[in-house]
This record gives C-alpha cells, sequence and structure tokens, in this order.
C-alpha cells in the first residue's frame, strides 16, 4: 500500500488545528518522523500521523494545553 502524502499544512487542515499546532507537535515524543522534504516542505505518511492523532486525542474536537506545545482545535 503507498503511503498518502501531507505535509504540515495538510496535518493541520485535516486535524482542524492551525500549521503553528502541527509544528509544536513534531517536537513531541511518539509523533511521527517526516518522510520526506519536497521543496520546502515536509510530508508525512497520513495514516501514521491520523494514527497518532487518535492515540493521543489530537484535533479535531479536542482540545489541548497550548502550554504543552499542542495547539488547540478549532
Amino acid at each position: 500500500m503507498t503511503a498518502e502524502l501531507v505535509s504540515g499544512a495538510e496535518v493541520g487542515r485535516r486535524l482542524g488545528v492551525s500549521r503553528e499546532a502541527v509544528r509544536l507537535w513534531r517536537g513531541q515524543p511518539g509523533f511521527p518522523e517526516p518522510l520526506a522534504r519536497v521543496g520546502q516542505a515536509l510530508v508525512w505518511d497520513w495514516r501514521k500521523v491520523e494514527s497518532w492523532a487518535v492515540r493521543t486525542g489530537r484535533g479535531k474536537g479536542q482540545r489541548s494545553e497550548t502550554k504543552q506545545g499542542t495547539g488547540r482545535a478549532r
């Protein structure tokens, strides 16, 4: 199965958070490593990011502490 590649901006759109929240999540243990850099953008395998989001309760209606670098869902 091929990976569905998504940028940080697309991760934010799909999870209902800002790009800044995604940038902060990148520094947290367990957030998937990017697969590659395409031009200026890092890209991830959407399935891995989605799995992480479900496991950790991030995005789409979930509220998190900004001070912990998780951002807030819109």
